[in-house]
């Protein structure tokens, strides 16, 4: 009963542990990039791979799957509002860092950082998707797929 007066449905409990992951992911994402040196792009890939690891250690692809229905079915709820708002700032987090890089002039010139950074976040958002619909891929195969893209994408914005 505690938890329905609290969260009101299932949804708004779930709902309200994935604010928190991605709250939690942001503030480890800013202490990542606030440590980082100068023209390093290493921690493009970094960054990225806590977007992938975090949300793991808070629920499983079950979840993830409720997760994504319940967001899409109810999209004007609270709940789902303030998870897609937290998802902006994590999007934002990733378009700043690889605005930094651009600033330092790692990246080409011709690059756009949000539009980089937007193409980041979206591959990861999807390579996730994928992990979570399919039960048979471990988390290993996950990794390995975004971390192949992710430096093929780095590779391409890279500064000759």
């Amino acid at each position: 009963m505690t938890i329905y007066n609290n969260f009101e449905t299932k949804r708004g409990l779930l709902f309200a542990v994935l604010e928190t992951e991605a709250r939690d992911t942001e503030l480890l994402g800013k202490l990542l990039i606030a440590s980082r040196k100068p023209r390093d792009t290493t921690v493009i890939n970094r960054l990225v791979e806590l977007y992938i690891e975090q949300p793991m250690q808070f629920m499983n692809k079950s979840c993830w799957r409720q997760a994504l229905t319940a967001s899409l079915a109810s999209p004007g709820t609270q709940y789902s509002k303030e998870y897609r708002s937290a998802e902006k700032k994590l999007q934002r987090q990733v378009t700043g860092l690889l605005q930094c890089l651009h600033d330092e002039k790692v990246l080409g010139r011709d690059n756009d950082a949000q539009s980089l950074g937007e193409l980041l976040w979206n591959n990861t958002n999807q390579l996730f998707t994928e992990f979570i619909i399919d039960d048979e891929m471990p988390l290993s195969e996950l990794r390995r797929r975004v971390t192949q893209q992710t430096q093929c994408i780095i590779d391409l914005a890279v500064a000759g």
